[in-house]
């Protein structure tokens, strides 16, 4: 009985011993521990990743996994990371390269408190705090009669100052595997001017214009969808009107190129890998969508990078930044440059997604201006076979047939009596009026009253 004991006690410590060294050996395979994000959210969801700080880029993600719940973990971006702040002013009196030009990394880069980062985790370069770590309640995942789901996500932020502006880098990981890079500006206004520059700008106070300019935001997402880096594909999503119908459009491009939003044909781009499949063998995608494109900043001739506000090309090790990037060994100083018609066909895909902000100053922001925040969206799209977060039977296809409209009883106008006379020619005080009952009560106590008079003189 003790031998049977001491075996099962062993065991047990062999299978814990054994777990924590296939969770240890999951972070040591890209990065030490320190550097290891590694969180599973409420529905069962997890996401992990490794992390590191660069003087220029700030905080650049690696090999990052998504795992749904009871489902195959699978490696996503091989790296992802912001890839310029470019800043022109409305008097081109500065137009800033942000990341390239200063940093978003090392001096640059805030020290966080647990303050900043409420309920969540300080993550440490070294011996400061740079990183924070939190699980976030999402809103609505869902809602479908009585069955509704709240969600979680997993979001990873730093600060960093350059100038008067502290940047804000977030990355949200949701628990269906959606993806949203975002950045927030916040701080100060950073540059000024008087009132004879309020062309360019807005007067916030007496003779002091803030001066309007533009943020443009990229980013740099190496894709390795399911861990292979060289099956991923490229496709553009376009509706296009054919007679009263709307018809989808797919376009895969074959060579590097720049696009741009098109809200009239709701574009979005497919990256989709080529073998690996849902079990309802449809090719499993991220969708890129650029929604905050009500307006875009198309620079001189020199700044041909904020021409397109997407680029797909090959990956390069010294393609790094999308503008104002270091010439090493013949390397292109800038995304339009990056796009050399090279082929896509069996290379490392890399994506640059931007999105553009406008920044008219207005009193408020003195003396310091709110948060506003930029983002794009990344989703699956047949990543799972169903929504992973529901466990309800699949309510498609004929149960789900358009119902005929209800079938309600006419309403009978309603019966008003004929107006004799129009409103208009109705005399103030009508009969119908309080003026009019008010008189004819008065009339009757002064007639009784006289009555009274003329009964006691009788007397």
């Amino acid at each position: 009985m003790k031998t049977k004991t001491l075996a099962k006690f062993v065991s047990v410590l062999l299978f814990l011993g054994s777990s924590f060294y296939l969770k240890s050996s999951i972070a040591a395979e890209f990065c030490s521990d320190a550097y290891y994000i590694d969180v599973t959210l409420v529905n069962g969801a997890r996401w992990d990743m490794c992390w590191e700080q660069r003087n220029r880029e700030g905080i650049v993600l690696h090999k990052v996994h998504y795992t749904p719940k009871a489902g195959q973990r699978r490696l996503i971006l091989s790296s992802a990371s912001l890839a310029q702040i470019h800043v022109p002013y409305d008097d081109n009196g500065a137009r800033y390269h942000d990341i390239s030009d200063y940093g978003l990394g090392g001096n640059y880069m805030v020290d966080l408190r647990q303050t900043d980062c409420p309920s969540g985790k300080l993550l440490k370069q070294g011996e400061r705090p740079v990183l924070c770590e939190q699980v976030s309640a999402s809103e609505h995942g869902f809602r479908y009669q009585n069955e509704q789901v709240k969600t979680e996500a997993l979001s990873i932020f730093s600060v960093s100052r350059v100038g008067a502006y502290h940047y804000i880098p977030l990355w949200r990981f949701y628990e269906d595997g959606a993806i949203e890079p975002a950045v927030g500006a916040t701080g100060a206004l950073q540059r000024f001017n008087d009132a004879s520059a309020e062309e360019q700008g807005w007067l916030i106070t007496p003779n002091k214009v803030g001066l309007g300019h533009v943020h443009n935001f990229f980013w740099k997402l190496d894709f390795d969808l399911a861990g292979t880096s060289r099956d991923d594909v490229i496709e553009e999503l376009n509706l296009q009107e054919q007679g009263d119908r709307s018809v989808l459009k797919k376009t895969r491009f074959n060579t590097e190129i720049g696009r741009s939003v098109s809200p009239a044909t709701a574009r979005r781009w497919l990256i989709r890998d080529a073998e690996q499949t849902n079990s309802e063998g449809q090719s499993l995608a991220y969708e890129i969508r650029l929604p905050q494109s009500e307006q875009q900043d198309i620079g001189p001739d020199s700044e041909a990078f904020t021409h397109k506000d997407i680029y797909f090309t090959t990956f390069q090790e010294c393609e790094l930044y999308a503008s104002h990037n270091p010439s090493l060994e013949g390397c292109a100083d800038s995304l339009r440059d990056f796009v050399s018609d090279e082929s896509l066909l069996g290379a490392d895909l890399v994506v640059w997604p931007s999105t553009t902000f406008y920044h008219m100053p207005r009193a408020e922001d003195a003396p310091f201006m709110d948060a506003h925040w930029s983002y794009i969206s990344l989703t699956p799209r047949d990543w799972h076979a169903r929504n992973p977060l529901s466990t309800s039977a699949d309510t498609s296809g004929t149960q789900l047939n358009n119902p005929e409209p209800p079938v309600t009883p006419p309403i009978n106008p309603p019966v008003t009596p004929p107006v004799l006379n129009p409103p208009s020619q109705q005399p103030n005080g009508g009969t119908g009026s309080l003026d009019y009952c008010l008189l004819l009560l008065l009339v009757l106590v002064s007639w009784r009253a006289s009555r009274q008079a003329i009964h006691s003189i009788d007397e």
